[in-house]
């Protein structure tokens, strides 16, 4: 007869497939970050990431939504993109056009705005660009650009990677957003474990691509942080986080001190809560690279 340790773990690998049945009952085998279909009278983050997506397909050209409402713009909206996709064409938003859109406009085409020996509008008295390769594994050099005209302060380590359970810059806790977001300089974190004993740079409203459709109602907390990380050292790549950007903590603390010598202003730590109440100080940009 099997032992009782076998039996234990069969009943674990039954319990799990009964839960990833009920799931995929529940959200109708839609792929993160929807976890149910849409259709006409419908509303939430959900509508609204389809409305922003949806966009950049070359089969949709229309105009006239309602925010975070699944409209009748929305569904002549889905209807062209399934028509231009030959997916059956009904205007309800289920798994094969899910799918599809993930796959064809997850990708939002954003290209860097400023470089050195620019000039910053706005107000804006900072910039850290990265360029990011679409495999989140690989670690890249960040540039923190100052003055004006723009030029490169410092160069940087860090990682953009998401939790392994969320596959998509879309999903809770997933890959950190590309695009252009306003960025500001916070006081520390509590837990200097998980967020190093440094200022953090907040990002605080999305201006362009993803970050745009995301921040800082769907996806709210995303930092430029380090961390006291246990067992992990400088040699080593970082850990993934829930979308943050992490960084080395000599180079997190570098960071803060350049800034603070160019007059930027710490500003006492909101921890997400919105609206954010300061000006943001500083931008964030992110491109994709292959």
């Amino acid at each position: 007869p099997p032992s009782l340790a076998r039996m234990a773990t069969l009943s674990t690998i039954a319990l799990a497939a009964a839960a990833a049945a009920a799931l995929a009952a529940k959200d109708g085998g839609m792929p993160q970050p929807f976890d149910r279909v849409l259709r006409a009278g419908m509303s939430g983050n959900d509508v609204v990431i389809v409305q922003g997506m949806i966009t950049r397909s070359p089969y949709v050209n229309v105009t006239g939504f309602v925010e975070g409402e699944y409209c009748n713009a929305t569904v002549a909206a889905v209807t062209h993109f399934q028509n231009g996709n030959k997916i059956q064409a009904d205007g309800v938003f289920g798994p094969d056009t899910a799918e599809t859109l993930l796959k064809l406009h997850t990708d939002d085409a954003y290209v860097h705005g400023y470089g050195v020996n620019d000039t910053l509008s706005d107000g804006y008295v900072y910039l850290v660009r990265i360029d990011v390769h679409k495999d989140r594994n690989i670690e890249v050099n960040a540039s923190l650009l100052i003055g004006t005209p723009l030029k490169e302060a410092m160069k940087f380590r860090v990682r953009l990677h998401g939790k392994s359970f969320a596959p998509n810059q879309f999903s809770n806790d997933g890959d950190t957003p590309t695009g252009l977001a306003a960025i500001d300089l916070n006081s520390p974190e509590p837990d200097a474990r998980d967020y190093g004993p440094y200022p953090i740079n907040r990002v605080v409203q999305g201006l362009e691509g993803n970050f745009k459709i995301l921040s800082p109602n769907i996806r709210n907390g995303i930092l430029i942080h380090t961390g006291e990380w246990p067992g992990w050292n400088p040699s080593e790549n970082m850990p993934n986080s829930n979308g943050c950007i992490h960084g080395h903590p000599e180079d997190i603390r570098t960071l803060w001190k350049t800034l603070v010598s160019i007059g930027v202003k710490v500003r006492n730590n909101t921890f997400g809560k919105l609206p954010y109440r300061y000006t943001p100080q500083g931008l964030l940009s992110v491109q994709g690279i292959p």
